[in-house]
């Protein structure tokens, strides 16, 4: 059986001190995410603009950069770097990834997982962000 991996967006709201990625960003969004992933994923981790792929106990300083300002290249050239930072820890033919994030940025995500070869979902695809975070409410509470 695969693996159920999270790829969760960061956000922009964040700590004012340097902290683990798990501590630093602080949107409600980002916070019922987490505990989806959590609840529902074998492993999970994250993307930010800045850093690329994010682990949980990744210690991050704050920033304020945005995917909005890249370039093209530049966004294809992020994407293409999150996902070879991605198959360090997971293998392709080993797990489903469950993409969590704006579509800014799986515009460029989605394509790149699949030319590595990997199977992904995207649960909260059409979904605005009042539409979300009702929707980690309701999973959440299910789980509990």
């Amino acid at each position: 059986m695969k693996r159920k991996i999270g790829l969760l967006a960061t956000a922009r709201k964040k700590a004012s001190t340097p902290s683990a990625a798990l501590d630093l960003y602080i949107s409600p969004l980002f916070v019922k995410s987490v505990q989806y992933a959590q609840n529902h994923y074998d492993d999970f981790y994250f993307f930010s603009a800045k850093e690329g792929l994010v682990t949980k106990d990744q210690y991050i300083e704050p920033y304020n950069v945005s995917i909005k300002n890249f370039t093209t290249s530049e966004k294809r050239e992020w994407a293409h770097h999150v996902i070879q930072d991605l198959e360090q820890y997971v293998k392709p033919s080993q797990c489903k990834i469950y993409i969590h994030g704006g579509w800014v940025y799986r515009e460029f995500l989605q394509p790149a997982l699949e030319r590595a070869g990997f199977q992904f979902e995207v649960p909260l695809e059409g979904y605005n962000i009042g539409n979300q975070l009702k929707w980690y409410d309701e999973q959440n509470h299910v789980k509990k």
